[in-house]
């Protein structure tokens, strides 16, 4: 398939997986957030196992959990499954794009194991079948009588899966592998487990029987697995890009301590959350430090190296954003599908039953407050603070310790280091000034004035980004600048106006309604970002979009494609018919297309005469492999890029779509043009690639 295809469907399906992922795993941190916050107190209907009272978007809800079913089963009950099958079917697809389709790039390594495509291609599916179905024998063997056994088994059954992949699959494709297969084990729990349990269980209770309790504990043991396993395939994930994992040859032992120490702080997390002391779960501490140390040091990375925390930093930023942007969506979701019932309390919009993890959730809305605001109110902020700074943090180990790398480009503009960072932070501080003067200004009175100026003000800053910075700076600064935004919008004035509100209601007064306008206008801005923000993080790895001529314009194609996209979904939600939002699909439609005629590669003029192997591995070794060699030369770099080593003619075979795309089409590497390889010798490479 061409590469400027394939590229674009990797983009378009790595966002669509994201955005899935993300709903999904932030739902599933939501749920256990939510139970462990839950309150037991006097008056509560029976079978209600406790409630809780949380404060989001300006509004108030009110949350019961019934353990086995309320007295009478609801017409309406909210599933949450959608989100787990959708991350999974983009994620097969992802691995079908990036390595069913380029098997001898990315999944195949003459020197593990010679395969031919369709051997390599059935082994992986064949491999991620064999693995649920040896899961899941597992579990109904051993989940009754023997449970420690049981979380022994299924450790040693990713050891061995990740030891199997180690000898077959590349560095790369072994990894993934293993984060594919640990995926799959996740989402078929809820595709053949969870959910048919669920209902199951939902049945009998209409029917007025009791249900198996069998159903529900295989359910939660499913559910249990699932919440341990996030963490460690996150990693999984994130460290597939890091040649310092994926070129080694312990590749299970470093699975293993990537399991323990992703479940160990998942457990961590789980028990802070109960609200056991510090002492009961300070144990996890140490088997979390000592894991990532061991990792750190079988991967053969020195000290001074900042790939691990460069790694480190990516997990945790994943970790918040999920847990920000997963919130974020669970809430707009509930918001729509609250019914008008009769005989609901005053000032009550709307309520909801929805079903996770064997429990029954009753969801209340209150559109100002109810007669009772109780002091315990939940507040969901932290997750937006955390996800700025991990990603500052990440903006500082990536870009500002690694300037002369990443950040500058000197066909760009000429700059020192300090120049650049003093750039990139008074940026970013510009930005949320003139966007908060812009909100509070007469044009913020008008929520389409308002839309159009910070448009306009995001495109400005994605011209001067992409005229100051590197390609992959420029669009990493974007993304970081209207990440800005959103942060700032909670912590400046989302959160303090809620605060406002409730202390008022607490006090017997009547709010100021500019408080809960403000902050609903914040929250509206910051879902319709939200989209593409991502979007714009995922693209920041796509040189035929970064190192674009017209980069600017593709951000804004992207802003208004990722935007138009999320009202569509929003309406969608809120019930609006299809011919009334129609209107989005062939505008975002648009966007799309106009994206991929800015990014069509250019008619190439290849060297008119022969270009032998020596030449074209002379110019790939003088230019190239400073960065991508076992042993870069170049002080910057520790490992090769994707673990792509290009020291001898089979490399570069085994490379050639991969280098055509990126420094003849794009011209994206060398990054910079740091080794000055000529228009002459780009066209030699393409004429001695057009020709194997």
């Amino acid at each position: 398939m061409d590469p400027f295809v394939t590229d674009w469907l990797n983009l378009l399906i790595r966002w669509g997986h994201m955005i899935a992922g993300i709903a999904w795993i932030g739902t599933s941190f939501y749920f256990v957030a939510l139970d462990f916050s839950l309150k037991s107190r006097d008056g509560l209907p029976a079978g209600v196992r406790g409630e809780a009272w949380e404060v989001h978007g300006g509004g108030f809800y009110h949350v019961q959990k019934y353990l086995s079913a309320p007295g009478q089963m609801p017409e309406h009950l909210t599933w949450f499954k959608w989100e787990a099958y959708l991350t999974w079917v983009t994620g097969f697809l992802l691995l079908v794009v990036q390595y069913y389709l380029q098997p001898g790039a990315y999944l195949i390594d003459p020197a593990i194991l010679s395969l031919a495509p369709w051997q390599a291609i059935a082994i992986s599916l064949v491999s991620i079948a064999l693995a649920w179905i040896i899961y899941d024998a597992l579990c109904r063997t051993l989940a009754e009588k023997y449970p420690t056994l049981l979380i022994a088994a299924v450790f040693a059954l990713i050891l061995a899966l990740a030891h199997f992949f180690g000898q077959v699959f590349s560095g790369r494709g072994a990894f993934i592998h293993v984060g594919v297969t640990i995926g799959t084990m996740m989402a078929a729990n809820v595709f053949m487990v969870i959910i048919p349990n669920q209902r199951k269980i939902t049945a009998a209770l209409i029917r007025g029987e009791t249900p198996d309790p069998r159903l529900g504990a295989i359910g939660k043991q499913r559910s249990l697995h699932n919440t341990y396993l996030t963490l460690p395939v996150l990693l999984m994930m994130v460290s597939n890009h890091f040649a310092m994992l994926t070129n080694t040859h312990h590749t299970w032992l470093l699975v293993g301590l990537i399991v323990v120490s992703g479940a160990a702080l998942r457990h961590f997390l789980v028990r802070h959350e109960v609200g056991d002391p510090l002492g009961k779960i300070a144990w996890t501490l140490p088997i979390i430090i000592l894991g990532l140390a061991l990792a750190w040091w079988l991967s053969g990375s020195p000290l001074t190296s900042l790939d691990w925390p460069n790694l480190l930093l990516r997990w945790s930023h994943m970790i918040a954003g999920i847990a920000w942007i997963g919130t974020s969506f669970y809430f707009v979701a509930l918001d729509f599908s609250l019914r008008k019932q009769q005989n609901l309390p005053p000032g009550v919009s709307g309520e909801a039953w929805e079903v996770h993890g064997g429990g029954f959730y009753h969801v209340r809305k209150y559109i100002t407050a109810p007669e009772k605001l109780p002091k315990d109110l939940i507040w969901f902020k932290w997750e937006a603070y955390l996800t700025w700074m991990t990603g500052f943090l990440l903006l500082i180990v990536l870009y500002y310790l690694q300037a002369g790398t990443y950040l500058i480009d000197e066909t760009v503009m000429v700059l020192s280091q300090w120049q650049a960072i003093g750039i990139s932070v008074a940026s970013l501080l510009a930005g949320w000034l003139v966007y908060s003067i812009l909100c509070r200004s007469p044009i913020g009175r008008s929520s389409a004035m308002l839309a159009v100026c910070v448009m306009v003000m995001i495109l400005a800053a994605a011209y001067f980004y992409t005229h100051v910075f590197s390609g992959r700076g420029a669009f990493i600064h974007i993304g970081a600048f209207i990440g800005t935004l959103m942060a700032a919008n909670v912590f400046m004035v989302i959160i303090p106006n809620q605060r406002k509100i409730t202390a008022a209601l607490l006090k017997g007064e009547k709010p100021d309604p500019r408080l809960g306008a403000t902050g609903k206008q914040r929250s509206l801005h910051n879902t319709y970002l939200t989209l593409p923000v991502l979007l714009t993080m995922v693209s920041n790895h796509f040189p035929m979009i970064t190192d674009h001529p017209n980069a600017w314009m593709l951000a804004g194609l992207i802003i208004a494609g990722g935007a138009l996209t999320r009202h569509y979904l929003v309406r969608t939600e809120v019930g609006d018919s299809q011919s009334d939002i129609a209107w989005t699909l062939p505008l975002a439609g648009a966007a799309l297309a106009f994206a991929l005629l800015l990014t069509q590669p250019e008619k190439l003029v290849l060297f008119q005469g022969d270009v032998s192997d020596d030449e074209a591995l002379a110019i790939v070794t003088e230019r190239c492999s400073s960065c991508h060699a076992a042993t870069p030369s170049d002080t910057t770099i520790k490992a090769a890029p994707k673990g792509i080593a290009l020291e001898t003619i089979g490399a570069l075979k085994r490379y050639a779509s991969q280098i055509e795309t990126q420094a003849v089409k794009n011209k994206a590497m060398p990054l910079g043009n740091k080794t000055k390889m000529t228009v002459e010798e780009r066209a030699k490479l393409g004429a001695w690639i057009s020709r194997q």
